[in-house]
């Protein structure tokens, strides 16, 4: 076809002997079509291409379609593909020219790993409730007094009363780890101040809302007495009210001898309440002499732990259909002719109610960005899908469906081949044979004591096999780990600091059951008694996107070559249990979607299957075979028959 105008050329086809039709599944996925690209053409077909390329060069267009007659003695088209005029060559008699694979698989295998950027502004969004993690803190004190050469801290005392009271020096200390965002404490570095008492000392810790902490005191002291007698001291925590009157006190007390304190006092704080520390000292009366010690602390530390949460705020949440149908235009260069969908249908009859819950989040999202942007490739997308969910794409004319892989192997025998074959061929894919599966996503190291509780890591796991030392991956490029997440909110006004995480793509399994028009809500499906293992069951999310799930989607696809996996190890919190089912236990694989045997036969049976995913049978010196198209070749001009390669699924004598 030439400018719309259809030509005969079935006789001018120089090359009819090397064109084949192929239907392939190159991934244990959907099943696509290729042909042969190169064609030579002759008598009349030469001339009209030589006078469309001769007439209009780089601008010269042309398709072939190919059309099969039925026995109806009707011609049924079977495809069309356009010409590629920049491969043209002529000798004089013959052009040689290449065809366009301008389908949507031909477009996905050639820029599936490009990596696209996509401004949030830009694409369709909801918006997403985060009310977070709640971390455990811990903010640190030690004295700030004055120190002897080997470091250890004292405060000096010289006068002439017999009491003397003053507020503890306190120095915050560098390693604590407080909230940067909503934090519910005020920390202070009260210096030390003369004649203080627990009504005027500054506090070192300020509540802003009521909140529960554990106060741990540990020191050691004694007194270095130069003149006079010490009868008391005493050390003091007093809350103070809102009021300035004091609510509640803990005080410690002894004399110049060594004291040794190492207790944990539980404190209820209310918004407004502060906390102060004083010391008194009391000298036996001694008019005539000044009294002078040092009050000595070899050891001294006041550790503030509480638990704390966020402040409800939104962030930005992209569906995976937008991320697909936006990664499809990308490459197609703008077209919307191409679209991705979802078949949320399961081989059981039930649906995927998770991906249905899934919603996929930038990590500048999370950290607030004003001007944040998503980062991905179409193969980071389908590597997601296939680890996360044991989703895989089935490309047919322009559209791209991911489904559970386990839809396309299906129980239905969809062609009898019965004892016409030819040139049997047995063979093990030792491709399939795994000595282990590694599954989760990959290692982040956290800055913080609450980073060690996360699970969504790398678990591996052994299939007890030894015949080859492959292994599985079933790692996700996306991120689900709820802690990485919380990390990154906290970072909220560091707008001008860049982060490792920040091109990092995360996705967050949300409540989706609220109205379009309002946000969604994080989803937790589990009470704080079904779980254990964690700071924060009560708080923590995407608890369904655990390694040991991603396991459960692909278990039938990996017990092609086993029935068992037994945990190794892991890189992340090992001690997670979800529903009663830890994430270290073995897990057991009773059915298997096939086999690892392949076999090769060929047929004088030329029909293309209706259905690709269904079962292929024949007979075979008394036994009988199915298996599932791995590469299905016919020549459709020549009646040569058909090659089939076959993922076995059983044999039966």
């Amino acid at each position: 076809m030439i400018r719309e105008k259809r030509y005969d050329v079935t006789d001018d086809l120089k090359n009819w002997d090397d064109f084949e039709l192929s239907q392939k599944r190159s991934n244990y996925d959907g099943v696509v079509r290729s042909y042969s690209t190169s064609f030579e053409f002759v008598n009349n077909a030469f001339i009209l291409l030589k006078k469309e390329y001769r007439s209009r060069y780089m601008e010269a267009s042309a398709s072939v379609i190919f059309s099969l007659r039925n026995n109806n003695w009707e011609y049924d088209e079977v495809f069309r593909c356009a010409l590629d005029f920049s491969t043209y060559s002529e000798d004089g008699y013959v052009v040689s020219i290449n065809a366009i694979d301008n389908t949507l698989a031909a477009i996905i295998k050639a820029k599936k790993s490009i990596q696209y950027e996509y401004p949030i502004s830009d694409i369709q969004i909801r918006k997403l409730n985060y009310d977070g993690l709640k971390f455990q803190y811990e903010g640190k004190y030690t004295l700030g007094a004055r120190s002897f050469e080997d470091g250890t801290q004292f405060i000096s005392i010289y006068t002439l009363n017999t009491n003397v009271s003053f507020s503890m020096p306190l120095y915050k200390m560098s390693n604590s780890e407080l909230p940067s965002l909503n934090s519910p404490l005020l920390f202070d570095d009260p210096p030390m101040a003369d004649g203080a008492t627990l009504n005027n000392a500054k506090p070192f810790l300020n509540a802003l809302s009521d909140i529960h902490i554990d106060l741990k005191f540990r020191t050691d002291l004694y007194a270095t007495v130069y003149s006079g007698w010490i009868e008391v001291i005493r050390l003091t925590f007093g809350i103070r009210g809102t009021d300035g009157t004091i609510v509640k006190e803990v005080t410690y007390e002894g004399n110049q001898g060594y004291q040794y304190i190492d207790e944990t006092i539980p404190i209820d704080l209310q918004g407004g309440q502060s906390v102060c520390f004083v010391m008194m000292v009391k000298f036996r009366d001694n008019s005539e002499l000044t009294n002078r010690a040092d009050i000595v602390f070899p050891k001294f530390s006041i550790n503030i732990n509480f638990k704390s949460r966020i402040n409800i705020l939104n962030i930005d949440v992209i569906s995976p259909t937008t991320v697909l149908n936006s990664l499809l235009k990308s490459m197609t260069d703008g077209s919307d002719e191409y679209k991705g969908y979802f078949n949320y249908g399961m081989p059981d009859g039930s649906r995927n109610l998770k991906l249905e819950r899934t919603y996929i989040m930038a990590a500048e999202s999370a950290r607030g960005l004003p001007k944040a942007k998503i980062y991905t490739s179409y193969k980071k997308f389908c590597d997601w899908m296939e680890a996360e969910f044991g989703y895989v794409p089935v490309i047919s004319g322009n559209e791209v469906t991911f489904t559970h892989r386990d839809n396309l192997f299906a129980n239905t025998v969809v062609n009898e081949l019965g004892m016409e074959i030819n040139d049997y061929e047995l063979a093990v894919n030792d491709s399939l044979i795994y000595s282990s599966v590694k599954v989760g996503y990959d290692k982040q190291d956290y800055d913080s004591v609450n980073g060690r509780d996360e699970f969504r890591f790398t678990n591996e796991f052994s299939t007890g096999l030894k015949l080859t030392d492959n292994t599985l991956s079933l790692i996700s490029p996306y991120r689900a780990d709820a802690y990485g997440i919380e990390f990154l909110v906290q970072k909220r006004g560091e707008d001008t600091t860049d982060n490792d995480s920040d091109n990092d793509v995360f996705f967050v399994e949300c409540d989706n059951s609220v109205p379009v028009d309002q946000p969604l809500l994080l989803y937790r499906p589990y009470s704080a008694d079904q779980l254990s293992g964690l700071l924060s069951p009560d708080t923590m999310f995407n608890l369904n996107y655990s390694p040991r799930f991603m396991l459960e989607a692909n278990k039938e696809y990996i017990g092609a070559c086993t029935g068992m996996l037994k945990f190794a190890s892991s890189n992340g919190n090992s001690d997670v249990s979800i529903d009663g089912v830890r994430e270290t236990d073995d897990l057991l694989i009773p059915e298997r979607l096939f086999t690892v045997g392949e076999v090769n036969i060929k047929t004088s049976d030329i029909d293309v299957p209706s259905d690709l995913t269904g079962l292929v049978r024949f007979t075979n010196q008394g036994e009988a075979i199915t298996g599932y198209i791995k590469n299905l070749s016919l020549n459709i001009a020549k009646e040569k028959g058909s090659t089939y390669t076959l993922i076995v699924r059983d044999i039966k004598s």
